[in-house]
C-alpha cells in the first residue's frame, strides 16, 4: 500500500497547486472513493501525464525541426509587421548585409530600390486589404553596400504574436534579369515576330517586329488569346513534337490583310518540369510564297532546262553507282550521250585515276551532308584528265535510300589558267627584284636584304660585308662603243660578277655603272679576297667581242663590314661608297677598305 499512499499524497499536491482543476478530479475529492476507483483515477492520471509530457517533446522536436529548416533555407525569409521586420534568415541577413538586429531597427521600405517603393507600397496595402493579386512578383532592393539587387518576392499573411503579419520569401534573380534584357534586346532586333504567352496562350509580350509586321499596337496584342490573330481554317501543319510546333497559317493585320505567316511555337517549362508559358515566333511568308508561286511556274521550264544544262547533273547510289546523268556529264567524260554512260562496265569507278579519290569524297559527303565546290580529277573516255568543281549533297530517295545529287562544272580550262598565273607571278615576282638589264638583283631587294642581315647579325653575332664597286673610265667605253654596246659591256660585267659569288652571297645593279656585292658571314678578310677575285677576273677577260671591239674593264672597289664598321644600312652603304671613291681619287682599280 506504500505506492497508493504515495500516488494519493502527489495527486493531493497537485490538487493544492492547482495543477488540475478538472470536475472529475474535484468529484474525486469530494467523496470517499473505493481502492479501485481510486487505482484506475490513478493510471488515468498517470498517462494524461505522460501524454501531456510527449506532446511537450514534440511540440520541441517539431519547433526546433522548422527553426531549423528556416534558418538553413536558401531562400531569405523575412516576417514584416506594423512597417518594419519582425523576423529576417540568416540568408536574408546575407542579402541585405545587415544583422536580424539592425533589419528590425529599420523601416521594411527602406531595403526596397526607390523606383519601386511606391509599387511595393501600392501592393502591400492591396494585399493587406484581402485583394486577389499574383503573390510572386519581381522588384529590386538596396543592400547595406548600395548594391541593387534584383529579386522575387513571394507574400502571404499569417499570424504574428497574434497580429497579422507578412511573410517573405525574397530569391535574389539578378542575373536572370540581366539575361532576360540581353533576351528582349535580341528579341527587339529580330526581324521575326515574336509573341511570350502564358500557360492559357493569352498574349504577354510582342516585339517591335511583330508591331511593324501586322500594324497593331502593342496594346492590341496583350491580354489577347493568340488564336484571335489567326484564321484556324487556314492552318497547314508543318511539324510537331513534344516541346515544339510549326504550322502556316493566314494573319489578319490591322488593316484587315491576310498575311501568310509561319508560326514556331515552342513551350517553355518551369523547374518542375510543368508548362508555364509558349514562346511564339513568326515569319512573314509573303516574300517567299510569292517566289514558291514563281518557282511552280518555272518547274517545267527547268525540267526542260535540265536536258539542255551546261553543268553536268548526276544522282548516283551511296556506293557512287551512277542512276542517272545528263547530256552535258556525258560531255564532260568525253561520251556521246548519257546512256552511254550509265552502261560502263564498271560504273562510276572507271572514272577515277584512283579509286581512293571517290572514297574520300563519299566520305566527306557523308560526314557533311553537302559539298560546295569540291575539287575532283575524273578520267574522260580517252583516259585524259579532267578538273571538276562539285557541288554534291546526300539525300533520298523516294524509297528513303541515301542518294547522292550534284552538280559538276568542268574547271580544266581554270586549272591550266592558275598553273600559268602561278608562273607568271613567280616570273613577276623575280622581275621585280632584279634589274632587267644585267640580270643582278636590283636596289629594291638590296634595301631590304640589307634590313634582315643587319637583325639576323644581331642575333647570331656573325658579322657580313658589302662591296660597292663603280667601273673605271666607263664613259670613255660608251662614247667610243655607243649606247648599246655599253649597256652589251654592262651584262657581261654583271656575268663576271656572278661567276665569282655562291649563295647566298649575291650581286646589285646600283645604277649606271655601279655594282653592290653582299656577303652574308663575310668578315673583311674574307671580303677582300672576294673583291680581289672579281677585280682580277675582270682584268683577265675580254669584253665585247662578239661585237667585235675586245674591251678590257676595269673597276674600284670600296669594302665595309656589318658591325665592325656600322651599326646601319645607310651607314653600310655610305661607308662602302666612300672607301670606294676615295680609290677613285688615288689611281682606280684597287680596292678601298673602311677601316674600322
Amino acid at each position: 500500500m506504500g505506492d497508493i499512499e504515495y500516488l494519493l499524497d502527489e495527486f493531493q499536491r497537485l490538487i493544492s497547486q492547482k495543477k488540475f482543476l478538472r470536475p472529475g478530479y474535484i468529484k474525486i475529492m469530494a467523496s470517499t472513493p473505493s481502492l479501485e476507483h481510486l487505482m484506475q483515477q490513478l493510471e488515468t492520471l498517470q498517462r494524461e501525464l505522460e501524454e501531456s509530457r510527449q506532446a511537450q517533446e514534440k511540440s520541441r522536436d517539431n519547433e526546433f525541426k522548422y527553426r531549423s529548416v528556416v534558418e538553413n533555407a536558401n531562400e531569405a525569409i523575412l516576417v514584416a509587421q506594423d512597417g518594419f521586420l519582425r523576423y529576417a534568415n540568416p540568408k536574408a541577413e546575407e542579402l541585405l548585409g545587415f544583422s536580424a538586429g539592425q533589419l528590425s531597427a529599420k523601416s521594411w521600405l527602406s531595403f526596397i530600390h526607390p523606383e519601386d517603393r511606391s509599387m511595393v507600397r501600392e501592393r502591400h496595402e492591396e494585399i493587406l486589404s484581402g485583394k486577389k493579386l499574383p503573390n510572386v512578383y519581381p522588384l529590386r532592393i538596396v543592400s547595406r553596400d548600395d548594391k541593387t539587387i534584383w529579386v522575387e518576392l513571394k507574400v502571404s499573411l499569417f499570424s504574428w504574436n497574434n497580429q497579422q503579419a507578412t511573410l517573405c520569401f525574397m530569391s535574389e534573380i539578378t542575373e536572370r534579369k540581366q539575361a532576360d534584357e540581353k533576351y528582349h534586346r535580341v528579341l527587339e532586333s529580330t526581324y521575326e515576330g515574336f509573341m511570350l504567352l502564358d500557360s492559357d496562350l493569352v498574349i504577354n509580350d510582342v516585339n517591335k517586329a511583330l508591331l511593324r509586321i501586322s500594324g497593331f499596337s502593342r496594346e492590341d496584342f496583350i491580354g489577347q488569346i493568340v488564336d484571335k490573330f489567326y484564321d484556324k481554317a487556314s492552318v497547314n501543319f508543318y511539324s510537331a513534337s513534344r516541346d515544339h510546333l510549326s504550322f502556316e497559317a493566314s494573319f489578319r493585320s490591322k488593316a484587315g490583310v491576310q498575311i501568310p505567316m509561319l508560326f514556331s511555337r515552342s513551350i517553355l517549362k518551369d523547374e518542375n518540369g510543368a508548362i508555364n508559358g509558349y514562346m511564339y515566333f513568326l515569319s512573314d511568308l509573303t516574300e517567299l510564297k510569292a517566289t514558291q508561286e514563281e518557282l511552280k511556274m518555272a518547274e517545267q521550264r527547268y525540267r526542260n532546262m535540265y536536258q539542255n544544262a551546261v553543268q553536268a547533273m548526276f544522282q548516283s547510289k551511296i556506293s557512287g553507282e551512277l542512276l542517272r546523268v545528263n547530256p552535258s556529264y556525258a560531255n564532260i567524260l568525253g561520251y556521246s550521250s548519257p546512256e552511254e554512260v550509265l552502261n560502263v562496265k564498271d560504273d562510276a569507278h572507271k572514272f577515277y585515276f584512283s579509286p581512293e579519290d571517290q572514297s574520300r569524297m563519299i566520305q566527306a559527303v557523308k560526314k557533311k551532308g553537302a559539298l560546295v565546290n569540291y575539287e575532283l580529277r575524273l578520267k574522260r573516255k580517252d583516259g585524259k584528265p579532267v578538273w571538276i568543281l562539285a557541288n554534291i549533297r546526300l539525300t533520298k530517295n523516294d524509297r528513303s535510300d541515301p542518294i547522292l545529287e550534284g552538280i559538276l562544272v568542268d574547271n580544266t580550262k581554270r586549272k591550266v589558267l592558275e598553273k600559268e598565273l602561278r608562273r607568271d607571278r613567280k616570273k613577276f615576282r623575280n622581275l621585280s627584284i632584279h634589274d632587267n638589264l644585267t640580270g643582278l638583283y636590283n636596289t629594291r631587294h638590296l634595301y631590304n636584304v640589307l634590313d634582315d642581315l643587319i637583325e639576323e647579325s644581331k642575333l647570331t653575332q656573325k658579322p657580313f660585308s658589302l662591296i660597292f664597286m663603280d667601273m673605271d673610265n666607263f664613259k670613255r667605253v660608251v662614247d667610243t662603243y655607243g649606247h648599246l654596246n655599253g649597256s652589251q659591256a654592262l651584262k657581261e660585267v654583271a656575268s663576271t660578277i656572278k661567276s665569282c659569288l655562291k649563295g647566298p652571297c649575291f650581286g646589285v645593279a646600283y645604277g649606271g655603272d655601279e655594282f653592290v656585292i653582299v656577303l652574308p658571314g663575310f668578315n673583311k678578310l674574307w671580303a677582300v679576297e672576294k673583291a680581289e677575285q672579281i677585280r682580277s677576273k675582270m682584268k683577265q677577260t675580254t669584253y665585247l667581242i662578239n661585237a667585235g671591239c675586245n674591251v678590257h674593264l676595269g673597276a674600284s672597289f670600296g669594302l665595309a663590314t656589318f658591325p665592325d664598321d656600322t651599326d646601319s644600312r645607310t651607314g653600310l652603304l655610305g661607308l662602302a661608297d666612300k672607301a670606294m671613291f676615295r680609290i677613285k681619287q688615288i689611281g682606280k682599280g684597287s680596292i678601298g677598305i673602311t677601316e674600322s
